[in-house]
């Protein structure tokens, strides 16, 4: 692997302010939200982050809290009707290891929806362990920043729809992210949208976008960021990062998100997956199943 590493291009895209704040565990299920941009029903999707075999959860990335056991929750979510679980083994690569196969296997073992899986993923071998022990999708962060051709590496091996590119973003300045890896604690002077651009070209298949500023706020997601990311690519956009309510879900979703993820509300008890479905068919977004004739 000796080739000189590849830059991601920097440069930003001009973007819109972010919405408004909602009150937690509340919605307005009178008002219709215009959430026409996802041309397929939206993805919910509940996302564990884990350390040491255990969900945890933080602000921002820091101060994280034990939520419960993998394999457990996951179920639960699923059961709830959620339609993917997230697993981002959130200390993989700040200890120089592999995401433990033994929780992806956990987890698999007790669920059937999809699940990406992600942390400490360096070459095609690691992605081909944990796609062996149950994931049908893999997150690479850090590494493909590293040496942008392990996402053409993977396109190549297991197809651009296994393929998923993590990016955590901060805000540099008005309209402006930066890319930010190791858990959010190292910056690297990078355009977020621009390697946005470069990660699809190399071949992802989809973005998990996390706003750092937003992480665990539960202030909404970070609408700017996903309006200009939406704005320079095709594939879908998973948006991450401060949600608190099914109004929030909907914000992201007519910002150009296809999924939402979102942890705290879950593991908290606040909302329950099929709730969240409920009250995002009464804000006039499409959803699986089909909960519109329920709520007719």
């Amino acid at each position: 692997m000796g080739a000189r590493p590849e830059a991601p291009p920097a440069g930003g895209v001009p973007v819109a302010g972010s919405g408004a704040v909602a009150e937690r565990g509340s919605v307005d299920l009178a008002a219709p939200v215009d959430a026409g941009l996802a041309p397929l029903p939206v993805r919910i999707i509940p996302c564990l982050d884990v350390r040491d075999g255990r969900v945890v959860k933080g602000i921002r990335f820091r101060g994280l809290a034990d939520q419960g056991d993998p394999a457990a929750l996951a179920r639960v979510y699923e059961e709830q009707g959620a339609d993917e679980v997230a697993v981002l083994d959130v200390t993989a690569t700040t200890e120089a290891r592999g995401t433990r196969l033994a929780t992806v296997r956990a987890v698999r073992a007790r669920l059937s929806v999809p699940l990406t899986v992600g942390g400490g993923i360096g070459e095609v071998e690691d992605a081909a362990a944990l796609l062996e022990a149950g994931a049908d999708k893999v997150a690479v962060n850090t590494a493909a920043l590293r040496r942008p051709g392990l996402l053409s590496e993977l396109a190549a091996r297991f197809g651009s729809q296994c393929v998923v590119v993590s990016i955590d973003a901060l805000g540099n300045g008005p309209a402006a992210y930066e890319v930010v890896v190791r858990s959010g604690t190292e910056r690297l002077g990078i355009d977020a949208v621009g390697w946005a651009r470069r990660a699809v070209e190399l071949g992802a298949g989809e973005i998990l976008l996390t706003s750092i500023d937003r992480d665990g706020t539960r202030s909404g997601y970070e609408l700017s960021l996903l309006r200009a990311v939406r704005s320079a690519v095709r594939v879908p956009i998973v948006a991450s990062g401060g949600a608190d309510s099914p109004e929030h879900m909907a914000d992201a979703v007519a910002a150009g998100a296809d999924a939402v993820l979102a942890a705290s509300i879950f593991h908290q008890r606040d909302w329950t997956v099929d709730r969240v479905k409920r009250a995002l068919a009464r804000l006039g977004v499409r959803v699986r199943p089909a909960y519109e004739e329920a709520v007719r």
